[in-house]
């Protein structure tokens, strides 16, 4: 399909042209095809409220995903969901069984999920979902829910993308919550403790409640809610929850900085591929990696030599 045709069924939600749209940005996201398609799409892109889902690893993320957007379903909303799953380091492949089952559950209830492997893209997301997310909200998905890789304090660049962030976290964790208080504390928008039938769930509820009002800033209050995942508990707070998130953001109170956060996303790759591509290729600059390697030169006074010979002059920052 051409980029023409692939356009006509993006605006009529043909999932067949939905689909092969985001295959061509989780392919090569520097492709003519991706960059003439995203030129097409963009200025019909910006309608759907995006919800970022993120949190540690094994606090229920994937079920809770799939569980509230049923529930969204039933209360007359529009759905689509986009899974970011941890690559080999090696491969860059991605084991996606459990998803698949996951997509097959909620195909059965018309929902549009798609799971995209990170390639090694650090920060908890996958380039691709910047391309993904584009295609779903042209297609008029509302809401757009994002589920990220789930890697703790560093799972951090779903604000790039989401208007809504939900921090899901889980009893029992203890120190943990305390490491991560940090980094993904600060980015919350909403916190779960799911699992809240467990053994300390309260008490886990009311330390991240101590921690927010530590830090409190703003007029946004967060609050804490427990779920659980399994019996749908807790869920129609939730969403009672984004939806006031949403009205808190569309009363000029919230952030406008998505486009600048996903245009720095986008540029910060690309520049890295340029210099990576520049480092293998220029022999010059192989002989600066040899320099570093034997000790000659230092990384810092390196790292500013291939600058300058890859954009020219550049000041110190």
């Amino acid at each position: 399909m051409n980029v023409d045709e692939l356009f006509e069924g993006i605006r009529k939600r043909d999932l067949r042209s939905v689909s092969r749209s985001i295959s061509i940005f989780e392919d090569d996201l520097q492709s003519s095809k991706a960059d003439e398609l995203m030129k097409r799409i963009y200025p019909i892109t910006g309608r759907a409220h995006i919800i970022g889902i993120t949190g540690p690893p094994g606090v229920g993320k994937s079920t809770l995903m799939g569980r509230l957007s049923k529930r969204m379903k039933e209360t007359g909303k529009d759905p689509a969901l986009v899974a970011i799953d941890a690559s080999s380091p090696f491969s860059r492949g991605s084991f996606l069984g459990n998803r698949i089952r996951m997509q097959d559950s909620l195909r059965e209830n018309g929902i549009f999920m798609r799971s995209l492997s990170n390639r090694g893209f650090k920060g908890g997301l996958s380039l691709s979902a910047l391309g993904a997310v584009k295609v779903l909200d042209a297609s008029g998905f509302d809401p757009i829910i994002i589920e990220t890789v789930g890697s703790g304090q560093s799972d951090l660049d779903i604000i790039s993308i989401a208007d809504t962030t939900a921090v899901i976290l889980a009893p029992g964790l203890g120190d943990e919550i305390q490491a991560i208080k940090a980094g993904i504390m600060e980015i919350g928008d909403i916190f779960v403790v799911n699992k809240i039938d467990r053994e300390g769930a309260f008490l886990a509820m009311k330390d991240i409640q101590d921690t927010l009002s530590l830090g409190k800033s703003g007029n946004w209050i967060k609050p804490v809610i427990g779920t659980n995942s399994l019996t749908g508990e807790g869920l129609d707070e939730l969403i009672n929850e984004i939806d006031q998130h949403k009205k808190f953001l569309g009363n000029g109170s919230g952030r406008d900085t998505r486009p600048t956060s996903e245009l720095y996303l986008l540029l910060e790759n690309r520049i890295r591929k340029l210099i990576e591509s520049y480092v293998s290729d220029d022999e010059s600059t192989a002989d600066i990696v040899s320099l570093v390697r034997s000790r000659k030169i230092d990384p810092y006074e390196a790292s500013e030599a291939i600058i300058r010979k890859s954009f020219g002059h550049v000041g110190k920052n």
